[in-house]
């Protein structure tokens, strides 16, 4: 699935204004940086103000746009309470869960660095210090307004259904006291200070949808809505199947940057958020692995923006396959599926090999384990690949070098539990990988050599390293998606162990690695006469 943070507003870019002979060669203006230190510019409760309600909302007005969650993070309420926060431009709107004390002093702090969109501190901290009311609220609370509203008609199937209220709710009484017909599905929801949100599943086309707010919702008090509130909207007439008009990047696109910020996808109507849950093989998983955060939808849910928190690997094609994908009426985009993809800049590698880079795997069964790249020497080309057990300990170096014709296996160290064991160096190196890796797919080649253990102790090696002749897609569980065109590369080993020329021990090992276009080795499976342990890969970091 595309984890419902997975999609993509589209990117303006204004490039430098080319001004041609005959017309005005000055300079613009440079654009002057924000060096103004935010402020307060009002809020409620006033200071020291008295008699102040127990159920809020309270506010705090800035004198312009803030970095909201530098605010959010440096607010203190004394004593504290629990609050809903909610912006409404320059406006926090701080609004309680339950009624706070009454008679009692209470004070919100705003930290002193709490800072605007530039970057800019506020400066100092700021106290609001208030004591409520001992006064209790008989009163009943009352809604306002809803969207849509009574009697709306056109209504988008997965147009949100909002619910104003005069005065904080209870919310789980007042979530509790919504009913519809036809009934909702696949409900959650969400409150912006006096508002209460319901989100839904798609609504059926053409139909009159009524919604009823029951006497069981209260207000912090434990008021009870006076009556129960209805009000009803018919669901737009909608047979048209959706389709992508245009994304950014654009589909098929080349020599993206790697330093993508956002993928926008724009698609011809609204569309069901929930219908972006697709299966695993129609996600490519290096995409999954870029999304981080939820996606953003525009207010009517036909563009669809996903933040990108990692850069793109070099020379990879990202893509989607959006399948049974549907707009707010339920109809599945045309074509069904919908291809979409793009491919970054730079070339692509079968095995990276990057200082410092990091690949993280899961046991099969069970644990955890970590791949580094480390000591990689761009001249002689010599590198360890170290494997760290769940506890961050070295299990095992590996002992590699780049030319230009291969990897070479060079050797092994082995510890227990992060301590220094012994080494094995071969006497000739092992051609591990055959470069280009694309050259070699369904080629095979023998090896042999000796390891020297220590003064006494030695190891023959014979073996072969094979690439199978075909490319084969790898479903990852771990990432839900699909590494596809891997490459999967076997070395299978014979050894015998000798002491003093004497063989003391000899057995046969498998390994199987997939290789990932931009990745490497996204799954390894270990096979010897113990049996069979694979690694999975969960993320990684180059």
């Amino acid at each position: 699935m595309i984890r419902r943070y997975g999609l993509l507003l589209a990117i303006f870019y204004l490039g430098p204004l080319i001004f041609l002979a005959g017309c005005s060669s000055d300079d613009p203006a440079p654009v002057e940086k924000d060096e103004t230190p935010p402020e307060i510019a009002g809020h409620f409760p006033a200071l020291n103000e008295t008699d102040v309600s127990r159920i809020g909302p309270y506010w705090i007005a800035f004198s312009e746009p803030m970095d909201a969650a530098a605010v959010e993070a440096g607010l203190v309420f004394t004593p504290g309470f629990a609050c809903n926060l909610f912006w409404s431009g320059d406006t926090l709107y701080i609004t309680p869960t339950a009624l706070l004390n009454p008679g009692a002093a209470y004070s919100i702090v705003i930290d002193g660095a709490s800072e605007d969109l530039a970057g800019n501190a506020l400066g100092a901290d700021y106290a609001i210090p208030f004591t409520t009311t001992t006064t209790n609220d008989y009163l009943a609370p009352e809604i306002t307004g809803t969207v849509p509203a009574d009697g709306a008609a056109d209504v988008n199937g997965i147009a949100v259904i909002e619910i104003s209220f005069n005065e904080p709710m209870n919310q789980s009484s007042a979530e509790g006291a919504v009913q519809s017909f036809p009934p909702l599905h696949d409900t959650w929801f969400e409150w912006e200070s006096l508002t209460m949100k319901v989100h839904h599943a798609v609504l059926p086309s053409d139909s009159l949808i009524t919604v009823t707010v029951g006497t069981g919702a209260m207000d912090l008090s434990g008021n009870h809505l006076a009556a129960s509130h209805v009000f009803s909207f018919r669901t737009r007439d909608d047979d048209a199947r959706p389709y992508l008009v245009s994304a950014s990047p654009s589909n098929d696109a080349s020599s993206v940057p790697t330093d993508l910020s956002q993928v926008v996808l724009t698609f011809s109507e609204p569309m069901d958020m929930n219908s972006f849950e697709m299966p695993y093989e129609c996600v490519d998983a290096r995409f999954n692995q870029l999304v981080r955060e939820e996606p953003s939808f525009s207010p009517d849910y036909s563009i669809i923006t996903v933040p990108l928190a990692r850069p793109l690997l070099p020379g990879c094609t990202y893509w989607i396959r959006f399948f049974n994908v549907t707009d707010g009426a339920g109809n599945v985009i045309d074509p069904n599926p919908t291809p979409y993809q793009f491919t970054a800049a730079g070339n692509q590698t079968l095995y990276p090999i990057i200082n410092d880079a990091a690949w993280y795997y899961r046991w099969r069964e069970g644990g955890e384990a970590t791949r580094l790249i480390t000591d990689f020497n761009q001249q002689g080309g010599t590198f360890d690949e170290v494997r760290l057990s769940g506890m961050g300990s070295i299990e095992e170096k590996v002992h590699l070098r780049k030319t230009s014709a291969a990897i070479q296996h060079l050797g092994r160290s082995e510890y227990e539990d992060g301590v220094f064991e012994m080494s094995m160096i071969w006497d000739d190196p092992i051609p591990y990988l055959k470069l280009p890796i694309d050259s070699y797919i369904g080629s095979s080649w023998a090896f042999a050599t000796i390891g020297t253990i220590n003064d006494t102790t030695s190891i023959d090696l014979s073996g072969t390293v094979e690439i199978e002749p075909i490319r084969v897609d790898l479903v990852s569980d771990e990432l839900r998606g699909t590494f596809k065109s891997c490459c999967i590369h076997h070395l299978r080993v014979e050894y015998t162990i000798s002491v003093k020329g004497i063989p003391v021990d000899s057995g046969s090992n498998h390994q199987i690695m997939w290789l990932a276009p931009g990745v490497g080795p996204v799954q390894i499976i270990f096979s010897d006469a113990g049996g069979t342990d694979t690694l999975n890969v969960t993320d990684w970091n180059m």
